[in-house]
């Protein structure tokens, strides 16, 4: 009889470690879901989206000329791979697909000029307008 409580005992130590151990590596693996789950994102820095196409202003260096004189007018932008396309309802332009123009008006052109600067990318395409006041 004394075998067989030896063989009992034995086997119930070996149950009673694989019960501690599996309950243990149980419990483990829990908290390691738990964790890994409440891993916060890492803080990536998002673009402002106005980063990506924008026109902040645009500046002439008079905004009343008299005929014939010479300006340059120049767009303030943000963003990559821009193009420019500039037009006036009165006056003439140089640089019509660059960030400055050089504007300036004939005699027919006397009175309130708007001039027109549009920008796009892939991401779109905006525009803003400067009113000149040509003065004969």
């Amino acid at each position: 009889m004394k075998g067989k409580t030896d063989i009992k005992n034995a086997t119930s130590g070996v149950i009673v470690y694989k019960m501690f151990f599996s309950g243990t590596l149980f419990i483990i693996i829990i908290f390691m879901i738990l964790f890994a789950s409440c891993k916060k994102e890492p803080n990536t820095p998002r673009p402002d989206p106005t980063d990506n196409l924008a026109l902040d202003s645009i500046i002439a260096t008079k905004r009343n000329i008299a005929v014939w004189e010479e300006i340059y007018i120049t767009a303030y932008v943000r963003g990559q791979h821009i193009s420019f396309n500039w037009s006036t309802n009165h006056g003439s332009m140089v640089g019509k697909d660059s960030v400055t123009v050089k504007y300036w008006a004939c005699p027919s052109c006397v009175g309130i000029n708007t001039v027109v600067c549009m920008i796009s990318n892939e991401y779109g395409s905006i525009s803003d307008t400067i009113m000149i006041t040509v003065n004969p």
